[in-house]
């Protein structure tokens, strides 16, 4: 069931990151802090092996990419994508090697230069399945191996010619300092000293962690690219989400990305706050686990696809998006934004018809009791909903979605748990439906990687 949602709203204190100068607390004027409202935490500190978005976000700010995506958001081919570590790179003649020339003056934040062989380790460790890396699995699809034609150029050689080869290992292959990693087991870089104070190439360095709490980069003096113009990027975390907002307010923090719709009209009221629209690449859902609570047999309710298409008849999503999130949202037609080029907007949905799903469900055998409720064999037809709250829109989704399945004779309760225990719960598939959000990237091939059954990991919460 897609409850779409495209986040527009996003808040920043006047000038904090445009002009890099701090302005919350007693910082000083030459201080050049900016101080981010986050509502959950990191659960590690690795490229490519976290499961939260925050440790994305930290990791991005401490490691470069060989390349990134341009303002264009391509990822065909190579058009339009802006050098990192990579200054350049060459194309063989039949394209079935590209060969990534790196930055002479880039450095790991222990000054120790970083080459060719860096990127080669990384590839070996991403493609190791006992490493689990997010993206490790299409990268072994599409290359064969890196070999290290030099210390500053490192080729990639592809089992075969795809659109999208160049991008999945200039934008996904982040490289590592083999003499920091290379003696530690793959299956044990999660749990290294390495994820809880990791050292990057990137504009900031590690500073300091306190989990839930928060977390700090300090500009890297050694960046290739030249030192950034912050000095310092402090993330403080929120387990109530109310709390990222009134904290802009206040002044006790600089920016926070995400802006809860019912606080928009509270930020007009403040003239040195200001809302920026971004869109993004992210999407709203309820996902159906369709294994049992033991995980060795299917679900009893989810399992069938029949009774998955009448539960999403059941739910008018279009009213839902409107009553959470009023002009700020869009229902989705697919796992997948407006936002990305590919995006098919023309796709066939499933209606909202409670007659359709009435009587679908009546020929699975689930007929109302005298409470309304239906039942097959003695089991009625309830699930949990898992939510995490400190996100205020995600409970009023589930509450419209429990209300709705109720008049289709389905019992929905609510289960809100806090960012972290909530990421735990999707990590062990402990949950029989959970309402979330996933960020997704601008390549077509960023469905696959999610939804396909080959894409299983095990900390997925697929």
């Amino acid at each position: 069931m897609q409850v779409g949602r495209r986040r527009w709203a996003t808040l920043a204190m006047l000038g904090a990151v445009a002009a890099a100068a701090a302005s919350c607390g007693d910082r000083g004027a030459t201080d050049k802090t900016v101080v981010i409202a986050l509502g959950d935490d990191a659960d590690v500190i690795f490229p490519l092996l976290w499961t939260r978005t925050p440790g994305r976000v930290y990791t991005e700010l401490m490691f470069d990419k060989l390349a990134d995506i341009g303002a264009a958001q391509n990822t065909i081919g190579d058009a339009g994508y802006e050098p990192r570590l990579a200054t350049s790179w060459t194309w063989a003649p039949d394209s079935l090697s590209i060969a990534f020339h790196l930055d002479p003056r880039a450095r790991w934040q222990d000054s120790v230069p970083v080459r060719a062989a860096d990127v080669r380790f990384a590839f070996q460790v991403y493609t190791d399945p006992r490493t689990g890396a997010s993206s490790g699995g299409d990268m072994a699809k599409i290359a064969d191996s890196v070999t290290v034609t030099d210390s500053l150029t490192a080729t990639v050689w592809y089992k075969r010619r795809t659109p999208e080869q160049f991008h999945a290992i200039a934008y996904n292959l982040v490289p590592l300092p083999e003499h920091l990693l290379g003696a530690v087991p793959h299956d044990s870089l999660r749990t290294s000293a390495f994820a809880r104070h990791p050292v990057g190439n990137g504009p900031f360095r590690f500073v300091a962690w306190e989990p839930s709490v928060r977390f700090e980069l300090g500009a890297s003096a050694t960046y290739a690219r030249g030192r950034p113009k912050l000095d310092r990027v402090v993330f403080t975390i929120f387990k109530d989400a109310s709390a990222l907002a009134r904290a802009v307010f206040a002044g006790d923090a600089d920016f926070v990305e995400v802006l809860q719709p019912d606080d928009a009209a509270e930020a007009a009221r403040h003239p040195d706050v200001r809302l920026v629209p971004s869109p993004r690449y992210e999407y709203g859902f309820l996902s159906f686990n369709l294994r049992a609570p033991d995980g060795r047999a299917p679900s009893p309710i989810f399992a069938d696809r029949r009774m998955r298409r009448a539960l999403t008849m059941a739910v008018d999503r279009a009213a839902i998006v409107r009553n959470v999130y009023d002009s700020l949202g869009a229902r989705s037609f697919g796992p997948f934004t407006r936002r990305q080029w590919s995006a098919d907007t023309t796709i066939a949905e499933l209606p909202y018809d409670t007659t359709a799903a009435a009587r679908t469900l009546d020929s699975l055998g689930w007929t109302r009791g005298a409470d309304g409720v239906r039942a097959r064999g003695g089991m009625r037809l309830a699930f949990t909903i898992t939510v995490m709250a400190t996100n205020r829109s995600r409970p009023r989704a589930a509450e419209l979605v429990q209300q709705q399945l109720a008049r289709a004779g389905v019992e929905a309760k609510i289960d809100l748990l806090d960012g972290r225990a909530f990421g735990d719960r999707l990590a062990s598939h402990a949950f029989d439906a959970a309402l979330f959000s996933w960020s997704t990237s601008p390549s077509p091939s960023g469905l696959t990687q999610t939804w396909k059954s080959d894409a299983y990991r095990p900390k997925s919460p697929f």
